[in-house]
């Protein structure tokens, strides 16, 4: 066996580098690669655009929410499932699932769990006596009120990197987009269908 083939991976002087993956993916894409936003604590740059930056926007309010709800018997979409019935009292388990932004049937487990350790009560209602009215209990009202400081806390923190005028016109611009691609935003949005991995390996 030559020497050359002994070591295969040795390049003659002169040879032409293989690109950099940098500029091998700039060349699939057209040169089109997004622009980045390189991290003052030395952290890998962050992606300027809507998706990346909402998904990494998204972990820092689940980190911190989590923080305030650290110790209680509550899991951060019940606790939102409280809020939501008490700025709303009366509402059904339908309507709690569009305020929440989740399945009906996920609304339903969780007023299972919150009805189980006594922080709801289901009542009929009195426009429709097939359907169910929810309602705090005197002990949920009590959780939701000791927690509230905590998280407005937590909420705090997250705009804490803004001005007190950056913040509200962060939370208005955040309101409007919500409010303009409303369409979008329902439970299992964007979510791969079961089986859509085979049914593509089928067809390759």
């Amino acid at each position: 066996m030559s020497r050359a083939s002994a070591f295969p991976s040795r390049r003659k002087r002169g040879a032409v580098q293989p690109p950099t993956v940098a500029r091998r993916t700039a060349r699939l894409a057209g040169g089109d690669l997004p622009r980045t936003v390189n991290s003052p604590g030395g952290g890998p740059p962050l992606v300027r655009r809507a998706a990346p930056l909402a998904r990494r926007f998204q972990q820092v309010c689940a980190a911190l929410v989590a923080q305030a709800l650290a110790g209680e018997d509550l899991v951060q979409l019940e606790y939102g499932s409280l809020i939501a019935i008490e700025i709303d009292p009366g509402r059904d388990q339908r309507r709690l699932a569009e305020a929440m932004g989740i399945d009906p049937s996920n609304a339903c487990l969780i007023v299972d769990r919150l009805d189980a350790k006594g922080l709801v009560e289901r009542r009929i209602s009195a426009a429709d006596r097939r359907s169910r009215a929810l309602y705090l209990t005197p002990k949920g009202k009590a959780l939701w009120r000791r927690l509230r400081q905590k998280t407005l806390v937590a909420n705090d923190q997250v705009l804490a990197p803004l001005s007190p005028k950056e913040r509200e016109a962060f939370l208005n611009l955040l309101v409007r987009i919500i409010e303009g691609n409303r369409e979008h935003a329902r439970p299992g949005a964007g979510r791969r269908k079961r089986g859509s991995l085979q049914s593509v390996s089928s067809k390759t």
